[in-house]
């Protein structure tokens, strides 16, 4: 009999009306009711890190996050190195990179499926390293740059 994943408690909740310009970094769980117009990328250390995107959601951008359940609307690629569950309201557009999915009736993705394995996500740890920091110094590049102005 197959366990049922049980998301940790939410750490962090952004709100329906509630609309963020820029990337978020997170750890723990993250409950998503608005927007968020960035990247969505959860500490790679954590392996129980989870992303809820309710049916009011919107993500434009990529997410990384090692479980995530969509409900809402994620326009932009995502990697997730869990457990991806995509609920009846879920529309994605963009590239998917999974381990375990689970979709149900009415979910819809407009883009490729790629399905992990274990080893794969070794290599993919290795690599995010080096992809976290180049996230970090487009970020102070941007900071940079508007105080420039």
């Amino acid at each position: 009999m197959k366990k049922k994943f049980k998301p940790p408690a939410f750490t962090t909740v952004i709100g329906s009306g509630t609309v963020i310009h820029g990337g978020l970094s997170f750890t723990g769980g993250l409950h998503l009711d608005g927007e968020i117009h960035g990247d969505v990328i959860a500490d790679s250390e954590c392996k129980n890190s989870t992303l809820t995107v309710s049916d009011q959601a919107i993500i434009v951008g990529d997410v990384r996050v090692a479980n995530i359940i969509v409900n809402g609307t994620i326009d932009g690629d995502i990697d997730s190195r869990s457990l991806l569950e995509l609920a009846e309201n879920a529309r994605v557009s963009g590239e998917i990179h999974y381990q375990q999915l689970e979709m149900a009736m009415g979910a819809s993705v407009a883009g490729g499926m790629v399905h992990l394995l274990e080893e794969d996500d070794e290599k993919a740890e290795a690599e995010s390293g080096s992809w976290q920091e180049k996230e970090q110094e487009h970020a102070m590049d941007e900071v940079e740059a508007k105080q420039e102005l």
